[in-house]
Parts: structure tokens; C-alpha cells; sequence
């Protein structure tokens, strides 16, 4: 009977010896991860100080040596409330690899989406949304209040499509542009504020 206690006490205790061990592995991966999620965000700080910069993804690898690294991919919008926003996705591999993280991915620039007609246009980030809404044709009244020096500050929401709302604490009216994710214009409203 006693040899039965024994066996049971042996069993118990190795079943929480793994547990143990589960969560301490559990444990030290999350740490890992934000540790590179900080070395990141700290980067970005330091090499874009005036941009908006946000971690999109962390994903756990392995090299060809079998060690854990992180791929990290964060997004750097400069002129965030401006007409021309500019977006763009770097890649960080996080401890360093002795190979080279792929090229920043330009998403906009120049103010200008979807004006290579021979692609199919798609309108996936709210800085597309906001260059789409004045730029795209049949914005034509939208850009001229934008840049008619009213300051005019973009608001995003996405819902099946873009909506995109430009307004000027200086102006009686503002603007409500619908447009969907694949590049058409919607609906334009233009809206009195005493309404």
C-alpha cells in the first residue's frame, strides 16, 4: 500500500514538474517577444521621431541553424493628418540575423493611388483611403476644399468601404466621401454644419 502512495506521489509530482516547466517555456517566449516588440518600438521612435508608427505583426522563426528569431513588421505613416499621407512597412528580424531584412515597402507616396491603370486598383489602408478621396476622379470639389488653405483635417472609418470626412474648423460645410476598396468613388456629400 505504501509502495502505491509512493507511485501516486511520484506521478503527481511529475505532472506538475511539467506544468512547471510548460509555463516557464510560456513564459520566457512572451518575454522574448516583448523584448523585440520594444526594441522595435524604440527604433522607430529614434528613426522616424515626427511619424506615426505602430508594430502590425511578430512572427517566431527559426534560421538555418535551428535558433528562435522574431520577424516583426511595423507600419510608419508620415503627415498622418495631412492630404497626402505616406505609408510605408519595414521589417525588423529581432536578436539581428546575419541576413538582410527585406527593403521598406513603399504603400504611398507622391499622393498618388491607383494611377497605373493597367493594375487593378485596391484601396487597403486609410492613407489610400485619404489620397483616393480627393485625388480619384470626380473629387475634383473635395481637392479644392482640401487645398484651399481651410485646413482641412481627414477622418477614417471603414466599414465595407472607406468612408473618409473632411473637415475645417474654419468652414461652414465638409465633405463625406464613400469610397469602396476597389478604387471607385462612392458617394460625395458635401454637408452644411447648421443642419
Amino acid at each position: 500500500m505504501a509502495v502505491k502512495k509512493e507511485l501516486w506521489l511520484i506521478f503527481i509530482l511529475i505532472v506538475i514538474i511539467a506544468i512547471l516547466v510548460s509555463a516557464i517555456s510560456f513564459f520566457n517566449v512572451n518575454v522574448e517577444q516583448a523584448d523585440a516588440k520594444r526594441f522595435v518600438q524604440e527604433d522607430l521612435k529614434s528613426k522616424y521621431p515626427n511619424a506615426e508608427t505602430e508594430i502590425l505583426s511578430v512572427t517566431e522563426k527559426k534560421d538555418e541553424k535551428g535558433q528562435k528569431y522574431f520577424e516583426i513588421k511595423a507600419k510608419v505613416t508620415r503627415f498622418a493628418n495631412s492630404a497626402c499621407p505616406e505609408r510605408s512597412h519595414t521589417y525588423y528580424n529581432y536578436p539581428k540575423q546575419n541576413f538582410v531584412a527585406p527593403p521598406d515597402e513603399t504603400i504611398t507616396t507622391n499622393c498618388s493611388v491607383c494611377s497605373d491603370s493597367s493594375k487593378q486598383c485596391v484601396i487597403a489602408f486609410p492613407e489610400e483611403a485619404v489620397i483616393a478621396s480627393h485625388t480619384l476622379k470626380g473629387t475634383e470639389d473635395v481637392d479644392r476644399f482640401v487645398n484651399n488653405k481651410v485646413s482641412a483635417v481627414p477622418i477614417v472609418r471603414q466599414t465595407a468601404n472607406w468612408i473618409i470626412i473632411w473637415n475645417s474648423e474654419i468652414s461652414s460645410f465638409f465633405y463625406e466621401v464613400e469610397i469602396s476598396k476597389n478604387g471607385t468613388v462612392v458617394s460625395i456629400k458635401k454637408i452644411d454644419k447648421d443642419l
